[in-house]
């Protein structure tokens, strides 16, 4: 999924390589057209700021209670 073709409203995460090159998951919190930039929560639950170059394997969110 394109980063551009999001909806609002519901929920997306992405792949991303964190500081030390391992990639990660991180949930979509913002996204910032103008500037090229989301901003996400990673798994350790800290927001960081990428550039859309930064991400890629966009895709939605089935939250679960289990």
């Amino acid at each position: 999924m394109n980063i551009q073709d999001i909806l609002p409203g519901n929920s997306y995460a992405c792949k991303y390589l964190d500081s030390t090159g391992t990639t990660c998951i991180g949930v979509i919190q913002t996204r910032d057209i103008e500037n090229q930039r989301v901003k996400i929560i990673d798994p350790n639950n800290v927001e960081i700021v990428l550039s859309f170059e930064d991400i890629w394997d966009v895709d939605t969110v089935e939250w679960s209670t289990k």
